[in-house]
């Protein structure tokens, strides 16, 4: 046996993301209470949970009141099955007939919205032969015009699924496609499609036990598109869905990302720093190399214009993010050292490196994409109480310390 063989190891590279899993269950009970007592919720845990990690996420909503977990693929379902999650997990996105039989297995719910995915879905549930039958979601094309049946297809989708013993409709849902635009008419008008397909699913008796609609965005807005079910993803995470709609108060941001200096170095006047020299110094000074790079998820789109901080001084970055490294430039009064802490991506608003949200901002792009974005080989370590209480990283899998 190797040293590293007899050795627990533990990842300890020096950039990491910060999950602070109490400020995502405080998320998750806020949204809670905020919603009426028949409405349940639905906490979207797809894309690792939008980078967050998802096993330990997952089970975290769970704890604190979330009824229902979504993801977007049969194999994002398996993990969290094979993690021990027992609760409902829907299966946002289209699946092939390959996997039918995969996601029936693990006693996930699979969305239909075409004939021929119907089909796959009841020869896998035959052939298993199971003592309940396959739960369905039905996805409906409300206007948005991605995935989803027609309100007619839906209709008959419902009625052929009624029909045979070994399909259940479990539920039908819809997504709006502006709902973080509260000027936007066509949220109301998705709605409206939407509450007529649900009106006619009643007077055929289709009507199922799960009704959603309702985002993030709506859930925050309007609170008259809740239905039975809201799904939230990047509100539970701390996050606007835009700047146009806020966060209930409370809410607070769930991941940071932290570093360390790896190098501290000179400057002279007219040093190019970087690839392509893209900056210049104009003064003699200091720089520091900070271990992260847009393979880390931290984007290029942040060359010569991102900043982090440390010791209550902003580094800003000088010169091109590189794929694994990024330089900062070192205030003439601050006094950082090799091993300093830096904060890349902060969560309290007193710290002095940018948000998700502002990087976003900066990038013309959405947190989601940021957050979403953290690469694997990032470590995640998952903080309660202060306390760092699991990691997960690509060396370790997931290790919870008791």
């Amino acid at each position: 046996m190797s040293a590293v063989e007899g050795t627990q190891f533990v990842d300890r590279r020096a950039t990491r993301a910060v999950i602070d899993l109490d400020a995502f269950a405080n998320n998750v009970r806020l949204v809670r209470s905020r919603l009426a007592p028949r409405v349940d919720l639905m906490a979207v845990v797809k894309a690792n949970a939008y980078g967050h990690g998802a096993r330990l996420i997952a089970r975290t909503a769970i704890e604190a009141g979330a009824s229902d977990l979504g993801v977007a693929t049969v194999s994002e379902g398996v993990q969290l099955r094979r993690f021990g999650i027992t609760a409902p997990i829907l299966i946002l996105g289209s699946i092939t007939s390959e996997e039918a039989e995969l996601a029936l297995r693990f006693d996930l719910t699979v969305t239909i919205a075409d004939d021929l995915a119907l089909a796959a879905v009841a020869r896998a549930a035959r052939g298993i032969g199971g003592t309940q039958p396959a739960a369905i979601q039905l996805k409906v094309d409300s206007g948005m015009r991605r995935f989803g049946a027609s309100p007619e297809q839906a209709l008959a989708l419902a009625a052929t699924i009624a029909a045979d013993p070994h399909l259940s409709l479990s539920g039908i849902f819809s997504h709006f496609a502006s709902a973080d635009d509260p000027m936007a008419t066509s949220t109301r008008e998705q709605g409206e499609r939407f509450r007529a397909l649900l009106n006619e699913m009643t007077e055929r008796r289709l009507t199922p036990h799960r009704i959603h609609i309702a985002n993030s965005a709506a859930m925050l807005t309007a609170t008259d598109r809740h239905e039975n079910l809201v799904r939230s993803g990047i509100a539970l995470y701390g996050l606007q869905p835009s700047p146009r709609v806020p966060l209930f108060s409370g809410m607070r941001p769930v991941m940071g990302l932290r570093s360390q200096v790896a190098r501290v170095f000179s400057l002279a006047a007219g040093d190019a720093v970087g690839y392509g020299g893209t900056y210049r110094a104009e003064t003699a000074g200091r720089a520091a190399l900070i271990p992260i790079g847009y393979a880390d998820g931290y984007r290029r789109g942040l060359s010569n214009r991102g900043w982090m901080a440390a010791d209550g001084w902003r580094l800003p970055v000088i010169g091109r993010v590189s794929m694994d490294q990024t330089i900062v430039a070192i205030p003439p009064e601050a006094s950082l050292t090799v091993g300093s802490g830096v904060s890349v991506m902060a969560t309290d608003p007193d710290d002095l490196a940018p948000t998700a949200d502002t990087i976003a901002d900066l990038l013309e792009t959405i947190s989601y994409e940021i957050v979403a974005g953290i690469s694997a080989r990032v470590p995640r370590h998952f903080m309660r109480g202060g306390n760092v209480v699991a990691i997960e990283s690509i060396e370790t899998g997931l290790v919870e310390f008791s």
